[in-house]
């Protein structure tokens, strides 16, 4: 089987390690648990546009307005991500089972590139998987189905069966929604929320480790009905 795994929130923490940043950034500059929310939520898990982001951050931390560079900022608590990143427990055992055992693997990824592989190379991914496809190096990102196109080509696998092919992570808008126009299988790490909708995973869990077993058993956790 070949497998595409996204990154973000799905093989790393990358919401935690923005919220560890934040909460350094809050504590120096003196600022309060209400500013701590109000940045993470701004935040959005990563999908909010950046340079909004940076606003919020320099109004909440009672930074200058009228002087702040926002890309300035952006890439600051870029930084502050790439630094707090941490692979979820289990992950790179999971990874070397699979291509252990003859599967192919893919990191498929939306971001900039300095930023998704900063991330890549501070969790030790890289000697774990077969490929890394970077949103921002391709010019097109998910939902698009072409970056997983794109991942199945450098695995030398353009032609696979696509159900044989699992695209997984824990965006319902963009992880399953490319799978689904792909026409690859699809798994949805939930971390413990409930579908709400939309192009509907084949399987789902808590995290990814759990995703992939399910898969890969062949096992079928049924969604409940939506009201």
């Amino acid at each position: 089987m070949i497998w595409l795994l996204d990154l973000d929130n799905t093989l790393v923490s990358r919401d935690a390690a923005f919220a560890a940043w934040a909460a350094a950034a809050v504590a120096e500059a003196g600022a309060t648990d209400d500013d701590l929310a109000a940045i993470v939520a701004a935040d959005g898990g990563g999908f909010a546009p950046k340079r909004d982001v940076a606003r919020v951050i320099v109004d909440r931390l009672g930074r200058d307005t009228g002087t702040a560079d926002l890309d300035a900022v952006v890439e600051e608590f870029r930084t502050g991500i790439r630094d707090h990143v941490r692979v979820y427990d289990g992950v790179l055992d999971t990874l070397d089972v699979l291509r252990g055992a003859g599967h192919r693997v893919a990191v498929v990824t939306n971001g900039v590139s300095h930023q998704q592989r900063g991330k890549i190379e501070r969790c030790g991914l890289a000697g774990h998987v077969d490929a890394v496809v970077v949103s921002g190096e391709e010019g097109v990102e998910k939902p698009d189905p072409r970056l997983i196109d794109i991942a199945l080509e450098r695995l030398d696998a353009a032609d696979a069966d696509r159900r044989r092919v699992w695209m997984i992570g824990d965006a319902a808008h963009t992880d399953v929604a490319a799978g689904r126009a792909a026409r690859t299988r699809t798994g949805w790490v939930s971390h413990g929320r409930t579908w709400t909708g939309g192009a509907r995973p084949d399987v789902h869990a808590p995290t990814a480790r759990e995703v992939i077993a399910l898969a890969a058993e062949g096992h079928w956790r049924v969604l409940p009905a939506q009201p």
